[in-house]
């Protein structure tokens, strides 16, 4: 079943691409962006820009924010699944860093 906490679903949106990668016919976006380093390096860097372009906009609006984060971190995750990865190493990571601010 799928969590409808929002960073619960991340373990499931890594499980449809590893089924993505594994199942998708050849030319889809999914596989493309799962098998393609070159592809997904330039989907991840346009994201991020227009991550960084929202973020400096006077008007900021919450909403563009989150659409265009949610495409950043799609693609991410495409590029860590594509590349043998997982969100577990990211997140060992982010929580080692964590406690060791804490001390």
């Amino acid at each position: 079943m799928a969590s409808t906490e929002p960073a619960g679903f991340l373990p499931d949106l890594e499980a449809f691409l590893r089924t993505r990668l594994a199942e998708a016919p050849a030319g889809s976006y999914s596989r493309t962006m799962l098998t393609d380093p070159v592809a997904v390096q330039r989907k991840v860097m346009e994201e991020a820009f227009e991550v960084c372009l929202e973020l400096q906009a006077a008007d900021l609006d919450h909403e563009r924010l989150a659409e265009e984060a949610a495409d950043l971190v799609f693609h991410l995750l495409c590029g860590i699944v594509g590349a043998g990865g997982s969100w577990d190493d990211v997140e060992s990571v982010l929580r080692a860093r964590h406690r060791g601010a804490e001390s």
